[in-house]
C-alpha cells in the first residue's frame, strides 16, 4: 500500500511539473508576441526539461527557462521561420502539382515526397540538436537532417508518439491548456536523449552544450 502511494505521487507530482512548464512556455510564447515566442519558448522548454532528465533533479524554473529562452531567441528564432516557412512551401508545391501533366506530377510529385520526408526528419529533431549541441546554425540543420535519416527506427517512433499525442488531445481537449507542448516534449525527450548517447560513444560530434 505504501509502495502504491508513493508511485500514485510520483506520478501527480510529474503531471504537476508538466503542467507548470507548459504554463511557463505559454507565458513566454506570449511574451513574444506568438510569433515570436514559440520558437524559443520551445528551445527552452527542451533545454530546462533535457538539463532536469540528465541532472535527475528539479531545476528553478522560471529563472532557468527564462535564461534559456534570452540565450536561443534569436537563433531559435531564424529555425522557427525556417520550419513554418519550409512547410508552407512544401504545401504549396503539393497544389501546384493539381495543374502539371502526369508525367510531370509524377516525378515532381515524388521529388516533393522525398523533400517532406526530409523536412519532416530535420523538424523532429531540430530544436533538441539546438540545446544539445555548440555549433552553428547550419550544422543544426544539417546535424538534425543527418540524425533522422540514421535513426529512422527512432524517427518513426517519435513520428507515431507525436500522431498519438495529437488523438489523445483531439478525444481529451481540455489537456491541450495544461500539456499542449509540455507532454509531448517530456516523451520524445528520452527517446531523442538515447539517440544523442548513441552518437556520442560511436562518433565524433559537436561540442555538447
Amino acid at each position: 500500500m505504501k509502495k502504491f502511494s508513493s508511485t500514485f505521487y510520483t506520478f501527480f507530482e510529474i503531471l504537476m511539473n508538466l503542467a507548470i512548464w507548459n504554463t511557463i512556455w505559454l507565458v513566454h510564447t506570449i511574451l513574444g508576441l506568438g510569433i515570436f515566442g514559440w520558437a524559443p519558448a520551445t528551445a527552452a522548454l527542451f533545454s530546462v526539461l533535457r538539463q532536469e532528465k540528465l541532472d535527475q533533479r528539479d531545476v528553478p524554473k522560471w529563472r532557468t527557462f527564462f535564461t534559456s529562452y534570452k540565450r536561443e531567441f534569436v537563433k531559435a528564432n531564424i529555425i522557427g521561420f525556417l520550419v513554418v516557412g519550409g512547410g508552407g512551401a512544401i504545401l504549396f508545391s503539393f497544389n501546384t502539382l493539381l495543374y502539371m501533366g502526369f508525367g510531370l506530377r509524377l516525378l515532381f510529385g515524388t521529388l516533393l515526397v522525398i523533400l517532406f520526408i526530409m523536412y519532416l526528419l530535420t523538424s523532429i529533431y531540430i530544436f533538441p540538436v539546438l540545446v544539445h549541441y555548440n555549433t552553428s546554425l547550419m550544422k543544426h540543420i544539417r546535424f538534425a537532417l543527418m540524425i533522422g535519416l540514421a535513426y529512422l527506427p527512432h524517427s518513426l517512433l517519435i513520428g507515431v508518439t507525436i500522431v498519438l499525442i495529437g488523438v489523445i488531445y483531439q478525444a481529451f481537449p481540455g489537456l491541450i491548456m495544461f500539456y499542449l507542448m509540455s507532454f509531448p516534449v517530456a516523451v520524445i525527450l528520452p527517446i531523442v536523449l538515447h539517440v544523442f548517447k548513441s552518437i556520442e560513444e560511436k562518433e565524433v560530434v559537436p561540442e555538447r552544450m
